[in-house]
């Protein structure tokens, strides 16, 4: 299975959060740690998340960077890049005026994948496959 993941799914994962994920989210989760799912995470995920990290909105139990290199380190979840043609996408998304969860529905659109998100507005309007419940 190939997913992307939303911002708050990663930090609910792995800041010990686990019980804010759905059932199904959490086991797509366990199984990307275990090698048998890929979950790709966008990059304007990390830029969120620095962004959050700076403003105090979330703490991590570790510095940012170490956050992310541990995750990272886990074969299974892969960095999606950022590159024109999803710009180009989130040009033609329309369904929030949030840059990130744009860009992250972008990212999903473009690798064709569901994306674990929690997210009410993405549920709400559907952009892309949805994978949570």
């Amino acid at each position: 299975m190939l997913l992307v993941t939303d911002t708050h799914p990663l930090i609910f994962y792995f800041s010990n959060s686990k019980g804010k994920l759905s059932k199904k989210a959490a086991r797509a989760f366990n199984a990307a740690v275990e090698g048998n799912t890929a979950i790709y995470i966008p990059v304007p995920v990390f830029w969120e998340l620095s962004i959050l990290c700076e403003n105090g909105t979330i703490q991590l139990e570790m510095p940012f960077d170490t956050w992310i290199d541990k995750i990272l380190k886990l074969p299974m979840f892969i960095v999606a890049d950022f590159d024109l043609d999803t710009i180009k996408l989130v040009h033609k998304t329309n369904f929030s005026k949030d840059p990130f969860d744009r860009s992250i529905v972008a990212t999903a659109l473009q690798l064709d994948l569901p994306l674990i998100t929690k997210d009410s507005q993405i549920h709400e309007s559907e952009p892309c496959k949805i994978f949570w419940d």
